[in-house]
């Protein structure tokens, strides 16, 4: 049987939310992309990471204090070694993405 708008939605929602959800509840860490490549770890070479931002401050804004007007960069922690990679383009979890 073949699904066809909102119901096919909804299971891609709910496949991707499960995947999702267990690598939080296992702390695993998860597998990103960058340029369409997979990001390993320079230090270890594992492939998962705990994503996040880091604020990109600037001498001028901080006098001023509008350094929430700074670009934020996206940083991945690994998990093996904790070593933090710095990436200035979007990034891609492939566990969401499949």
């Amino acid at each position: 049987m073949r699904l066809y708008g909102t119901s096919r939605f909804i299971m891609i929602f709910w496949k991707r939310f499960i995947r999702f959800t267990a690598g939080v509840i296992n702390d695993r860490g998860f597998e990103y992309e960058a340029g369409g490549k997979l990001v390993s770890c320079h230090q270890c070479g594992t492939t998962r990471f705990q994503k996040s931002k880091a604020q990109l401050n600037t001498k001028d804004m901080t006098v001023l204090r509008l350094d929430f007007l700074d670009k934020s960069a996206k940083t991945l922690r690994c998990k093996k070694c904790g070593s933090i990679l710095w990436f200035g383009k979007p990034l891609r979890n492939r566990a969401l993405s499949k």
